[in-house]
């Protein structure tokens, strides 16, 4: 046998993974191996919740030495730090949907707390009954708005915990267009 293999030309029995038998399940195995290292990667952007243009924002803060060190003849480098921090960035009122429904036996409930909140700036649907009596106010996120609903249950003078989360159905026949509802309890019938 020569060394130019059976057929006189070279490579035919051998690839650079080896007999060419077996050079397909090599590179089959190579390309499964760069897939799941490229899934990995990707896997943890996949998860994430989108950001919403209401939910953060990043500032970066350049910080300086207080004194430079003249002592020795050398100027230390500037060095800068940057610091992340997450808040809360509000809406315009105005971007803001909200459609309040009366979860009281009082009548008229609904409609003076949207008159209240269309004089604070906020878009407001036609007011409508809730689909049940609530013994407090509800505002129920519509979407993810959750930064919109805390936004009206703060208007609202309300506290955090009136914002329900977003997993809870809303009792309502139909949010329409609505980004936030409000269900008036009895906490907000003075407004009535």
């Amino acid at each position: 046998m020569s060394p130019l293999g059976h057929g006189g030309q070279a490579g035919d029995e051998f690839d650079i993974f080896g007999p060419l038998e077996r050079s397909g399940v090599a590179r089959g195995i190579v390309l499964v191996i760069a897939a799941v290292i490229v899934g990995a990667v990707l896997l943890p952007s996949a998860t994430r919740p989108p950001l919403s243009s209401a939910a953060t924002a990043a500032t970066t803060t350049p910080t300086s030495p207080s004194s430079p060190s003249s002592s020795s003849g050398s100027e230390a480098p500037p060095s800068s730090t940057s610091t992340t921090s997450t808040a809360p960035v509000n809406a315009p009122p105005s971007s803001i949907k909200v459609l309040v429904a009366n979860g009281t036996n009082s009548n008229g409930a609904a409609a003076a707390v949207s008159s209240f909140l269309n004089g604070k700036g906020f878009g407001t649907l036609s007011p409508v009954d809730a689909l049940t009596t609530v013994s407090a106010s509800q505002v129920y996120a519509v979407g993810g708005a959750t930064a919109a609903a805390r936004q009206v249950a703060t208007a609202l003078g309300l506290s955090a915990s009136a914002v329900e989360p977003s997993t809870q159905p809303i009792p309502v026949s139909s949010v329409g267009n609505a980004t936030v509802v409000v269900i008036v309890g009895p906490d907000l019938t003075s407004r009535a």
